[in-house]
């Protein structure tokens, strides 16, 4: 199988089923991305886990819906984790900006070739 569109893959992580993500407490925020990625990874299911494999880099910004709210939910993003939000960047940077990298570091983790992966679904 070959790497899959931004379209399907879209439709496929919006209609996976979901794992419930509960937010981090305060006092566990991760304050690097080598601390939040993990705690990503532990939210997503075998099937999104794929999705997300098969999926290029560059269109990772399309699951900004569904999985970028989880990501900011989970690390504390939308709730006040400026630590986290400026180590993401690098730089200080929108709480938008901030998902997007740690999506892209997600996919990093999956994907340590630095190609989408070829899996079968």
């Amino acid at each position: 199988m070959k790497q899959i569109g931004p379209a399907l893959a879209l439709l496929l992580l919006s209609t996976a089923v979901l794992a419930e993500v509960k937010p981090l407490p305060h006092s566990s925020w991760p304050h690097t991305v080598a601390e939040a990625v993990p705690h990503i990874l532990g939210t997503l299911t075998p099937t999104q886990r794929q999705i997300i494999q098969a999926t290029s880099k560059d269109s990772l910004f399309l699951f900004m819906g569904e999985w970028g709210e989880d990501i900011e939910q989970l690390v504390g993003l939308n709730n006040g984790n400026a630590v986290l939000t400026q180590a993401s960047c690098g730089h200080p940077c929108t709480v938008e900006q901030a998902t997007l990298k740690l999506m892209e570091a997600t996919w990093d983790a999956l994907n340590p070739s630095g190609l989408p992966s070829t899996h079968a679904f």
